[in-house]
């Protein structure tokens, strides 16, 4: 079994949330693989808790759960005593009201009520459900000129703020002699909070949204013509068949004049789709009804019908819905 597994509660309606949630993932991947033993990791993502705003995660392992609040600051945050909170600039980071910690602190008992109101569970969950940690993560780290102030009754609460860096250390540091065991954990995750899994520790089983355009390759050749989907966000074209972390590789294999990364695939959310070329030797493509025209370290608008050929091999850009075969 490979860790972390990643569960996914509910697909968000944007393609540039679905994108920024895509991106979690796979950095939490990397962030929470365990560095020896295989433990046991669970995390949910964007989940909807009954009395409560969506959640955006939760890290579960055999002693610890994590409920956490992923917020991007511009800067340093300042959190003083009487739960207030600004920016360096003095301007207020309140939430409803309340500050980002007490807001996920929130969350965080919400989620505790209720579960403590669903199926029965045993004593050890009893124990951990009772220590859940509520965290607010600032991504990708809290800055270093941040000033928090915590005070007695937020440790006693066990409410934390931490840089997305450090979430690893939090959950690994946690140390109980009561223990989940992983089939409860997998019942707390799936059976409980209604996660569905969406990476298994390897890859990720699927993608939020249907492909909206796909790349079909165009071959001198009799026979079928492959076609390569493009997802919503940055496709990279290239040789190099090892993705990056938070890529999503097109690898092109058998053509030396296509360089490694030699080409970027933008799909953004009002269905325009950007070409990038980043190569030595460029980009050629041809717009419908339109001429030859070569591009070099810049960007163009392609629509559909476009030819893009990179080094000796030629592919059409297609709408994901079309059946129309490649010229």
């Amino acid at each position: 079994m490979h860790y972390p597994q990643i569960f996914i509660g509910q697909i968000p309606t944007t393609a540039a949330k679905r994108r920024a949630l895509r991106a979690l993932a796979l950095d939490l991947r990397v962030r929470l693989r365990p560095p020896r033993e295989p433990l046991p990791t669970l995390v949910l993502l964007h989940f909807p808790v009954e009395g409560a705003d969506l959640i955006d995660l939760l890290v579960a392992r055999p002693n610890i759960l994590i409920v956490g609040a992923l917020r991007i600051f511009d800067g340093p945050i300042i959190a003083e005593a009487g739960d207030r909170w600004s920016d360096l600039h003095g301007r207020s980071l309140q939430q409803e009201g309340r500050s980002p910690l007490a807001y996920v602190g929130s969350q965080r008992d919400t989620l505790r009520a209720r579960l403590a109101e669903s199926l029965p569970f045993d004593v050890a969950e009893a124990q951990i459900i009772k220590r859940m940690i509520a965290a607010l993560i600032c991504g990708p780290t809290l800055h270093s000129e941040s000033r928090i102030a915590l005070d007695v009754e937020d440790h006693r609460a066990l409410r934390k703020v931490l840089g997305l860096d450090e979430l690893a250390g939090l959950a690994a540091m946690t140390s109980t002699s009561t223990r989940l065991s992983e089939q409860a954990l997998h019942a707390l995750v799936v059976e409980r909070l209604g996660g569905q899994l969406w990476h298994d520790g390897t890859r990720l089983l699927f993608e939020l949204a249907p492909p909206p355009y796909h790349l079909r390759l165009i071959s001198t050749e009799a026979g079928q013509r492959p076609a390569l989907p493009l997802i919503e966000g940055e496709n990279v074209i290239g040789r190099r068949r090892t993705a990056r972390p938070q890529e999503h590789r097109l690898t092109i294999a058998g053509d030396d004049r296509i360089s490694s990364d030699h080409a970027a695939i933008i799909c953004d959310d009002d269905q325009q789709v950007l070409l990038r070329d980043t190569s030595k030797n460029g980009t050629w493509f041809t717009l419908p009804n339109g001429p030859e025209s070569f591009l070099s370290n810049a960007e163009r608008i392609i629509v559909p019908g476009t030819i893009i050929r990179m080094g000796e091999t030629r592919m059409q850009l297609e709408a994901a819905d079309s059946d129309q075969p490649a010229l």
